[in-house]
């Protein structure tokens, strides 16, 4: 988020008309190239609080401010030695003043300016050369060198390599807490030396750490302290188990949870461990006493919601399904407010009890909204429809229901899309998503030009583990202009009214730029008469993708997905032309434009395919931190006539890549060579588009 806000506001920097944004008119900083140094005037602005719209007042506390804020931010940039030589001007009269690291304050306490300029010589820049460690042996030397030294990329600049005080002392210590979560809480770092080159910044380190002994579970005893009666019993734990501070506060959150949920909302529990034996020097075996000390019963006097009077209580109440004089169950209240978060309008909700003693006590939650009207500006670029731009607008919390309606609109060199969207968070108090479509999109495809307009009503349910179930039923007027009709006949002006059913699990640890991990989908869609429409059909898609990394800066991407389509009748009346699968393109097969890697006529136009299977093979050498180098096969087989109508033919294409990774996915430049083209296919394709392909 930082470094979006720095974009952001560098953004603005560049596009405002006299500099405003970027800072006062009366400061300016040199030194640094125009980029940096409009960022970082852009900061001193921030920092200070200072208005865009007036020239600063210029005294001794606000330059001498501005030069620690500067001097300590080169320093964490890497540039230990820092000069920051300021030429100020009061009443035509310009004096020199310089500030260096130590910093130590160079005006008078009544020092004023006019104007000031901030040169700024930043020295040489810091970083690490060589980390040797010592002392460690529960973490792999290369694993260990991971803390210090960036991996992930073949080659690493200087930049991804720097070197500061303050962030050797950070990485030493998730040494330490890796240590610690792995039963060696006793370790501490016993001695670090850095020594930098003043010429080159090349800093090589020093660390020496003393591990300790490993820490092991031995019998555990759990005494429960409740309605002033004390039980006790053995706990089941496994051999050799390792102690560490998340194992005891797994242990003791089940415990307290116990409590919670039988209406004792004070329940405490605490630990004492008592060593056993030492095991010798690799191990130390500890006995553990548990206390659950659940204190008094409560009772649930009631509920309040305090802020945001714009939402209906009557919605917010709905989250909470507990009685006056029931048990006071905390884990249930927990939940009733993990659902308020769940109806996104608020930024953040908090609980608390009144009175905060007492058998009776009442729930109150404080809301803090979030925000509730927003404009996006969208802009993308694919090979195929070139610039696309458009907008996105969202009302969150009309009617004060915590609903949500969004309008969107999207054009490009090839299509015109219009959506208009509304949806109900947690109908009936569920989990579940109720949502409406409105649409409207046109699209001037290789051989054809398509249009599909209509209305779709479902719900969905989602979890924070990645599964996402949805239903929707949807009535859409599918129309395709096709030049040539008499080659391949189909259905090209259908009403499709459908049911479709949709699965989804993602777990892949990031979806714009997945490292590793895996992702799967299915969706099917019943379309018939009866549902309203004009055709019959049903069609079936699934797939996935698999990621793995093969070394620290070398990965491996699959993609699988395939589909059918079928139907009891003619598929020239029942299958839409819309409908068929036209595979090709920068996230399909690479070799080809969009659609154009599906069947042809004999025209050698594209018609579709009513069956295909595609697989995707991707090499990623990450050769800096952002930028990659990307080697890639693309097969698909697909059958005009369906599976079961033979005809079927499989294409491929081999290629290679270029991506840089920003903050909306990878920027790629790709060619795919095709291997078995047809008479009328191209050689290869050159694509330039945004986004991780599958």
């Amino acid at each position: 988020m930082k470094r979006i806000r720095e974009f952001i506001s560098l953004t603005l920097c560049l596009s405002a008309a006299a500099g405003a944004l970027c800072g006062q008119s009366n400061i300016d900083v040199e030194g640094m190239g125009f980029l940096q140094n409009r960022a970082l005037k852009s900061r001193l602005g921030f920092l200070q609080s200072l208005d865009a719209e007036d020239p600063a007042v210029l005294d001794a506390a606000l330059l001498e401010d501005s030069a620690f804020l500067l001097v300590e931010q080169l320093k964490r940039d890497g540039y230990l030695q820092p000069v920051i030589e300021a030429r100020l001007v009061e009443g035509g009269a310009t004096r020199t003043v310089t500030w260096t690291s130590p910093y130590a304050i160079q005006l008078d306490a009544d020092a004023r300016a006019d104007e000031v300029v901030f040169g700024v010589e930043p020295g040489v820049m810091a970083y690490y050369a060589k980390v040797d460690i010592e002392g460690v042996s529960a973490i792999a030397p290369d694993a260990l060198q991971r803390y210090f030294m960036p991996g992930g990329a073949l080659l690493q600049t200087r930049r991804a390599k720097v070197y500061t005080p303050e962030n050797l002392d950070r990485r030493a210590g998730r040494v330490l807490q890796s240590l610690e979560a792995t039963g060696y809480p006793e370790a501490e770092l016993a001695g670090s030396e850095a020594e930098t080159d003043p010429v080159s910044g090349a800093t090589e380190v020093s660390l020496r750490f003393e591990q300790g002994v490993r820490h092991y579970v031995g019998a555990v005893t759990l005494l429960r302290r409740k309605d002033g009666v004390e039980t006790t019993e053995a706990v089941d734990i496994e051999a050799d188990t390792v102690w560490t501070r998340d194992w005891e506060q797994a242990l003791r959150s089940a415990y307290r949870n116990e409590a919670f949920a039988a209406g004792y909302p004070d329940a405490g529990v605490s630990f004492q461990r008592d060593e056993i034996h030492s095991g010798g020097d690799e191990r130390r075996v500890f006995d553990i006493r548990i206390l659950a000390d659940w204190g008094a019963p409560v009772r649930f006097g009631g509920v309040r919601f305090v802020g945001d009077e714009a939402t209906r209580r009557s919605i917010l109440r709905r989250q909470l399904d507990l009685d006056r004089g029931a048990p006071l169950n905390r884990l249930e209240l927990d939940e009733a407010r993990r659902k308020l978060m769940g109806l996104g309008i608020y930024k953040r909700v908090d609980l608390a009890f009144e009175p905060p003693t007492g058998d009776l006590r009442d729930a109150v939650y404080t809301l803090e909204p979030g925000l509730r009207k927003e404009l996006k500006l969208l802009a993308g670029w694919g090979s195929y429809e070139q610039l696309r731009a458009g907008f996105k607008w969202e009302h969150r919390n009309p009617f004060g229901r915590a609903h949500r309606y969004e309008v969107e609109a999207k054009q490009s060199l090839k299509s015109s899309r219009a959506q208009l969207g509304y949806s109900i968070p947690q109908i009936f108090g569920s989990d579940l998503l109720l949502y409406s479509n409105a649409e409207y999109s046109y699209r001037e495809e290789i051989a054809y030009e398509r249009t599909t307009q209509g209305v779709s009503v479902g719900t969905s349910y989602s979890t924070a583990g990645g599964l996402r179930l949805a239903v929707e039923y949807g009535y859409f007027q599918e129309n395709a202009d096709r030049e040539d009709e008499l080659s391949f006949q189909s259905e090209e002006n259908a009403t499709v009214a459908s049911l479709s059913f949709s699965a989804s699990y993602d777990r892949r640890d990031d979806f714009l730029a997945p490292g590793s991990g895996w992702s799967v989908f299915s969706e099917f869609e019943i379309a018939n008469r009866w549902l309203g429409g004009s055709v019959d059909f049903q069609k079936l898609e699934l797939g996935g993708s698999y990621h793995v990394p093969v070394g620290y800066s070398t990965l491996l991407h699959f993609g699988l997905r395939g589909g059918t389509i079928f139907t009891d009748g003619e598929s020239k009346e029942n299958i839409p032309f819309n409908s068929r699968f036209f595979p090709g393109g920068e996230n399909s097969v690479r070799g080809y434009r969009q659609g154009e890697a599906s069947p042809l006529d004999a025209g050698a136009d594209p018609v579709g395919a009513e069956s295909y299977g595609l697989l995707n093979i991707e090499l990623e050498q990450r050769v800096y931190s952002k930028f990659s180098l990307v080697f890639f096969s693309d097969t698909v087989l697909g059958a005009r006539d369906g599976s079961s109508g033979g005809g079927g033919q499989t294409l491929a294409s081999l290629g290679l890549g270029l991506r840089y990774q920003t903050v909306v996915g990878p920027v790629r430049v790709e060619y795919g060579h095709n291997l078995n083209p047809r008479e009328s296919d191209p050689d290869g394709t050159l694509h330039l588009s945004v986004g991780f392909p599958f």
